[in-house]
């Protein structure tokens, strides 16, 4: 089992005491209200960060996807070995945020299944 971990949290007061407030209405403490709330956030996928590793990552799905479009299948990265252009966008479906690029990206992989790379 593991032990508790006390972190201190400032909030505005006025926020704090609503919040305990709600939590008292439950029958929660606000410690225990806070850490269902984080529970149900994390378990839902509720909290998301922007990955700033991932800058520029829709930019390269589309030139990936016009490469595609065009017949293009390998390129080589930057002094490095040949990279697979459809590998690449299956690596890069699941990140892409904007729906109308990731559903043009997935239509696109269905279609180069089977043909020779």
């Amino acid at each position: 089992m593991l032990d508790k971990l006390f972190r201190g949290v400032r909030f505005e007061p006025e926020l704090y005491y609503e919040f305990k407030r709600l939590a008292d209405s439950d029958g929660f403490t606000v410690t225990r209200a806070f850490e269902r709330f984080m529970e149900v956030c994390l378990g839902q996928g509720a909290v998301v960060f922007p990955d700033y590793k991932l800058e520029g990552l829709e930019a390269e799905a589309r030139v990936m996807l016009d490469w595609v479009r065009k017949g293009k299948r390998f390129y080589r990265y930057v002094g490095k070995e040949e990279v697979n252009v459809v590998g690449r966008l299956v690596f890069l479906l699941t990140r892409v945020r904007d729906v109308g690029l990731r559903e043009d990206i997935e239509a696109e992989l269905k279609k180069a299944v089977g043909k020779p790379s």
